[in-house]
């Protein structure tokens, strides 16, 4: 199928979706379609997945507010994965998120006098399920993001902190429960207008990953990942915006 017709075929089936679901005319949106690995060996495969959203503002409480819905081809063909409404109510950010099919999320979040940054995620069933503190500070001389989590189901607490290390390398520290520590480092680096190198690997048991984007060769996006000792793995993905 050419790419004008798998087109077509994506912005019809929006459309029904829309209809069927009351969403109305979007102000915005986008439609992207994501290929298969062309690296593997299926070669009858051809398109892996098609996404959609739109998102409008309105008014809510009073006050602006976005819609947002989303559609997953592979989560629901015939109909909306998600649908998420957010917002600013006072001094407190929200976001509502309603899985069709699926839970409902509550996220609320605000900053303190000192910078500190204080969210809570709540569902339907198990009301408030996590409480994150994040902020930054320095130790010993080093600007240092710190993120302090409590999962209230299993009352697990954890401490991550992250810090820059230059040229494009993050160091990260997870400390668990027992006092455990986790070590992760990131890096980062643009090789050239429209392509981008980054990598993740853990020391402590030798995975990773090693990535590379690229938005310049052609009219699309073209990812090719490498997890440490597996077999790499390239995509295409092409959007439109609306």
């Amino acid at each position: 199928m050419s790419r004008r017709r798998y087109r077509t075929t994506v912005l019809s089936t929006m459309k029904k979706v829309l209809y069927v679901t009351g969403v109305g005319m979007a102000l915005g949106g986008s439609v992207e379609l994501v290929s298969s690995d062309l690296s593997g060996s299926g070669a009858g495969r051809v398109l892996d997945n098609i996404k959609g959203t739109w998102s409008q503002t309105l008014k809510f409480l009073g006050n602006d507010a976005t819609l947002e819905a989303e559609y997953d081809r592979n989560a629901n063909e015939r109909f909306l994965d998600s649908a998420t409404i957010s917002g600013k109510l006072d001094d407190v950010n929200y976001e509502l998120k309603t899985k069709f099919g699926g839970e409902m999320a509550l996220t609320v979040s605000a900053d303190t006098a000192d910078g500190t940054t204080v969210e809570a995620v709540a569902t339907k069933n198990d009301g408030i399920t996590k409480v994150t503190a994040t902020r930054s500070t320095k130790i010993q001389g080093r600007d240092v993001d710190v993120e302090a989590s409590h999962a209230v189901k299993s009352g697990e607490s954890k401490l991550k902190l992250s810090s820059v290390l230059g040229h494009g390398v993050k160091a990260i520290v997870n400390l668990g429960p027992k006092q455990d520590a986790d070590y992760e480092l990131e890096y980062e680096s643009s090789i050239g207008e429209g392509r981008k190198l980054s990598a993740n690997v853990n020391p402590k048991d030798g995975s990773g990953e090693i990535e590379f984007v690229d938005n310049k060769s052609i009219d699309a996006t073209v990812t090719a990942s490498m997890p440490l000792g597996g077999k790499p793995k390239v995509t295409v993905k092409r959007a439109w915006n609306f």
